[in-house]
């Protein structure tokens, strides 16, 4: 390698440009840190004839071919939109031994276990702390500072989108449409936002922790992933009214060594570190083995949120100090293909819908833990039991019913709870 080490950049829109902000901008510190100068001598952006503030020795084209022609490149850093675009790219890249580091979570997701062997073949690495949480090191501070912890659970609210959305409807009364609206004027949505508030960017996501954190891929509680897009405003109020938020949670548990997930709206009660966690604000909340519970928030996305995660990597890179790649990522499952897999009995639900009192009436296999609430001619209660038990209880009349998991109290405090004085609000 050269003395000067050589950075391209596959992408120029908000994060790309915010990379090339960042490096121009910290390139004494990079070049103290990693003991050697930067060049970024090409750029690959879809429309090359586009005016592009760039340095005049970096050139801009829309070939790929000028990027993997240059022979000594160290680096390559992709933030394309999607798999599709990035893959080619990336293989490439890889093929030819040229490290790259990516905030393309869906590309990692559903290629991972392609391109990380084939990284490690070619002696070069597959880098993506941007793809999980945009500026919070989540990657990095689970493998380099709970190595000796076995992580348990983990929780996390990582699609920025849904959560400004939520909250928005829940502050203002916003609908769905308007609150979307806003995010999309605002540049937290992109202009076809169903990867973000149908759980699909959550999804993707969760399978990158998983790898991380187990070294493989999950069981899926469900084949797909259950978005925001059909959470109504009365839903919200309820929640409010027994104690609660309703967020957008990603789920991992590991339950006797293998890693079950979910993504799915939950009701977030009043002491979890997730239930203060609003706008486009990320977190994640993991219980350790030794350490016990931990959280980890800040921003996740947003031009030098994830331009900070994408540095970092490569400082860490550059600089020899970057944490062991993981194993290779198996393709997940859903737990009706994974016969091994026994799902826990036992949980704390939160159901919205209608004709609750009546649906109630002589059941023996789900317990009631607060009175029933009402708002704008909805019901809520809080119930215990099988999910499928409580869907076939809560079913009989209407099938109008939401059904949410409870997060933030253990299911023995709830029903010690003084009923009345906890939830009739």
């Amino acid at each position: 390698m050269s003395t000067v080490k050589k950075i391209g950049i596959i992408g120029f829109g908000t994060v790309g440009s915010g990379v090339y902000e960042t490096l121009v901008t910290k390139r004494e510190k990079i070049t103290h840190l990693i003991g050697s100068d930067i060049e970024i001598p090409v750029i690959l952006v879809k429309d090359a004839a586009r005016k592009r503030h760039v340095a005049n020795d970096t050139k801009v084209t829309d070939r790929f071919e000028e990027v993997i022609a240059l022979a000594d490149l160290d680096v390559v850093i992709e933030v394309s939109p999607d798999a599709e675009t990035g893959y080619p790219y990336v293989h490439a890249l890889l093929s030819k031994g040229i490290t790259v580091i990516t905030a393309n979570k869906e590309l990692v997701a559903k290629h991972g276990e392609v391109l990380l062997p084939l990284a490690d073949a070619n002696n070069c690495r597959l880098y993506f702390e941007a793809a999980v949480a945009g500026g919070i090191p989540i990657l990095s501070s689970i493998r380099h500072t709970l190595k000796t912890n076995d992580i348990l659970q983990l929780e996390g609210i990582v699609n920025g989108t849904s959560n400004f959305i939520l909250t928005k409807m829940r502050e203002e009364g916003a609908a769905f449409d308007v609150a979307l609206a806003e995010a999309q004027e605002k540049g937290y949505a992109e202009a076809v936002p169903d990867k973000d508030v149908d759980g699909w960017d959550a999804y993707f996501k969760t399978t990158i922790l998983s790898q991380w954190l187990f070294g493989r891929a999950p069981v899926w509680q469900s084949a797909i992933p259950v978005g925001i897009r059909g959470i109504p405003l009365e839903d919200l109020t309820l929640a409010e009214k027994i104690g609660g938020r309703i967020k957008h949670v990603a789920a991992l548990e590991n339950i006797s060594g293998q890693p079950v997930a979910s993504v799915r709206p939950h009701l977030i009660l009043t002491e979890h570190p997730l239930y203060a966690v609003e706008g486009v604000n990320n977190a994640i909340h993991l219980e350790g083995s030794i350490v016990g519970s931990i959280a980890f928030q800040g921003p996740g996305a947003g031009k030098f949120p994830t331009a900070s995660a994408i540095v970092e990597d490569l400082v860490n890179h550059l600089s020899h100090t970057s944490e062991k790649q993981p194993d290779v990522l198996n393709i997940s499952m859903t737990r009706e293909e994974d016969k091994s897999f026994t799902p826990k009995q036992t949980k704390v639900w939160f159901v919205t819908g209608k004709q609750l009192t009546l649906q109630l009436e002589g059941s023996r296999s789900i317990d009631t833990l607060s009175n029933i609430l009402y708002s704008e001619g909805k019901e809520a209660v809080l119930l215990t039991g099988n999910e499928r038990e409580v869907i076939s209880t809560m079913t009989k009349l209407n099938d109008s019913i939401t059904i949410y998991p409870v997060t933030g109290a253990q299911l023995e405090k709830l029903e010690n709870m003084n009923k009345k004085a906890v939830f009739s609000r």
